[in-house]
C-alpha cells in the first residue's frame, strides 16, 4: 500500500487483508524491512487505517460496521528486522482507534503475540 499526495505521508507497507462470514475482518500492516520506505506504520497508523477503510469500504471491508475500531480488527506487525545489529525481534499489536464517521482517532497499542494472530488468521481459515 502507497500514499502519494503532497498533503499526505509518502509511505509503503505490505498489506493483508483476511475475511469470514461471520467474525471481523483483519487488516495487517507490515514494515517491508527495506532501507527507506518513508513515515513508519506506527507514526501514520491513524491515516493509514483510514486511507484502508476508504479504498476497500465498497469491496473487501464492505460489511456492517460492527467491529473494532469500525469495520476490521488492525494489527501492525514489524517483522524480524535483518539490517539491524541488534536483531529485533518479530513485533504485532493491535491497534483500537475512535471513528468520527470520517476518519479513525486516538489510536491505543495492544502487544499481540505471534501465535494470537496466527490463531486469528486460522479462524479465517476454519
Amino acid at each position: 500500500m502507497q500514499q502519494r499526495n503532497s498533503n499526505c505521508w509518502d509511505s509503503r507497507c505490505q498489506l493483508r487483508i483476511y475475511q469470514a462470514y461471520s467474525m471481523p475482518n483483519i487488516v495487517i500492516c507490515s514494515d517491508l524491512d527495506e532501507e527507506d520506505t518513508g513515515t513508519s506504520i506506527t507514526n501514520s497508523v491513524e491515516g493509514l487505517a483510514t486511507l484502508i477503510s476508504q479504498q476497500y469500504q465498497n469491496t473487501v471491508l464492505s460489511r456492517p460496521r460492527w467491529c473494532l475500531g469500525n469495520d476490521f480488527l488492525f494489527i501492525e506487525h514489524y517483522p524480524h528486522n535483518k539490517r539491524s545489529e541488534n536483531k529485533k525481534p518479530e513485533e504485532f499489536t493491535l491497534v483500537q482507534f475512535n471513528w468520527d464517521g470520517k476518519q479513525f482517532y486516538q489510536p491505543r497499542w495492544s502487544p499481540l503475540t505471534p501465535n494470537i494472530v496466527l490463531a486469528l488468521i486460522n479462524q479465517h481459515g476454519s
